[in-house]
């Protein structure tokens, strides 16, 4: 077996969440990990902050509507926001 190493990308899940941190809310947590993952892996990409801002805007919304997490989020999910939005 070869030597495995992470990679510190922009929005790797290691740079995002605290090893050994016990959450309160451990689901919450998570999407806001991944939201400030995907924010910087878009920074990387060179994409202006407005552009960013706006589409975290825009899940942030469909996560209102569904209430759920993203890791719950199904086809009809955005059948049912297109209808609403």
């Amino acid at each position: 077996m070869g030597l495995q190493r992470r990679a510190d990308l922009a929005g790797a899940a290691h740079l995002e969440l605290v090893s050994g941190v016990v959450q309160l809310r451990p689901q919450d947590a998570m999407v806001e990990a991944m939201v400030r993952g995907w924010r910087a892996q878009q920074a990387a990409r060179g994409l202006r902050e407005d552009t960013v801002i706006a589409r975290e805007r825009l899940v942030r919304r469909f996560l209102e509507y569904t209430n759920e997490y993203p890791w719950a989020w199904t086809p009809g999910h955005v059948d049912e926001w297109s209808l609403y939005g």
